[in-house]
């Protein structure tokens, strides 16, 4: 009885451990759409977040929403640039700025990056 409990105890830790492997080796895959933090903004040391602003009536994308902005950034001018175009500017007020689009993007999957930057 005993090593049969014993044998199984040690199947069960070999698979576990075979499993937990496989996992470390998987490769994790964001999307085409990931809205996150970026820590190398320089008057905001804990960084910002960028969340997409859907309209849920037709799927597109219309504007990005910064926010956790520090007040050390209250005044400068924040720019924003979605897959390459010219960057959108907007004065910071808060702890959140909402920037526009000029046209909406069709739909989340068709954006693929995103840059933040902060001056003054």
């Amino acid at each position: 009885m005993m090593k049969r409990l014993a044998v199984a105890l040690a199947a069960g830790a070999t698979v576990s451990t075979l499993a937990f492997a496989s996992a470390s080796l998987l490769t994790v895959d964001g999307g085409t759409i990931q809205a996150g933090v970026d820590t190398s903004l320089g008057c905001d040391e804990d960084g910002v977040k960028a969340n997409w602003g859907l309209e849920t009536d037709d799927d597109t994308v219309r504007n990005v929403r910064v926010s956790g902005i520090d007040t050390a950034c209250v005044g400068a001018d924040m720019f924003v640039s979605v897959n390459g175009a010219a960057a959108k500017k907007a004065t910071i007020a808060g702890d959140s700025v909402s920037v526009p689009f000029s046209a909406p993007y069709p739909s989340a999957e068709s954006i693929n990056d995103i840059r933040i930057w902060i001056e003054g």
